[in-house]
């Protein structure tokens, strides 16, 4: 009886240690983690649709898959494997944003956009409607760099430079917009410069992440950017 006590209170060690035991980080958890969400996006642009709605409807439901599809899918992965993160969920949310390379930051993407728009001479976007600015600008930066900032990048750099994992999740960045793209018929020219340039901002925002350690300047900037190419 002595003995069968301790095989079952050795049992009940066993499973507390298990329990308390954190998951470890692996390249084969990033890359299926990659593949459902993507998969999960590819779903929703090509098989959800919600333009035969009301357009009020249509983007509050769209909100809600962005929040849980993007924001949830983050902040499951970035907790569950926070130990293992080259920034931890609590300096990523708590380092404030530094003021000075943002202004740096608005300054180039103005100057950018206003480039771009002399180039293409066709006039300021005016139709923008009070839900495209509370739905889609303010709340896509943070989704968006929750998912390839907060997770992807920072994953990936446990394994690698951080230089490195910047270019591989930018790279993922891109490829997240295929779906939408693909879905309103761009050629490939279109996917090609788009892609280019989707790159490039990728690298930009991996770089502020790098170097604030902090998922809301990225956000704002990103926040930004879009409200200007909304305008422009």
């Amino acid at each position: 009886m002595v003995y069968q006590l301790k095989f079952v209170g050795h049992l009940e060690k066993e499973k507390i240690l298990k329990i308390n035991i954190p998951k470890k980080l692996s390249i084969k958890t990033i890359i299926v983690s990659y593949i459902v969400f993507l998969s999960g996006w590819t779903f929703r642009v090509f098989c959800i649709d919600l333009s035969a709605l009301n357009e009020y409807v249509s983007w509050t439901i769209g909100f809600l898959i962005h929040f849980v599809w993007w924001l949830l899918f983050a902040f499951f992965f970035i907790k569950r494997y926070d130990e293992d993160l080259k920034i931890s969920f609590k300096e990523m949310v708590t380092t404030k944003p530094k003021l000075k390379m943002l202004l740096l930051l608005f300054v180039f993407a103005v100057a950018y956009n206003i480039g771009v728009f002399f180039l293409n001479s066709k006039g300021f976007g005016t139709t923008m409607k009070l839900y495209d600015l509370i739905i889609t600008v303010l709340s896509v930066g943070i989704f968006e760099e929750s998912v390839f900032r907060g997770w992807f990048l920072n994953a990936i750099a446990h394994f690698t430079s951080e230089r490195k994992a910047n270019l591989i999740s930018s790279a993922l960045f891109v490829l997240i917009h295929y779906p939408t793209w693909i879905s309103h018929g761009y050629g490939v020219v279109a996917i090609l410069c788009n892609s280019i340039a989707i790159y490039g901002l990728g690298l930009i925002f991996g770089w502020i992440f790098r170097k604030n350690k902090s998922i809301w300047t990225g956000a704002i900037f990103h926040s930004f950017w879009d409200l200007i190419t909304f305008i422009i």
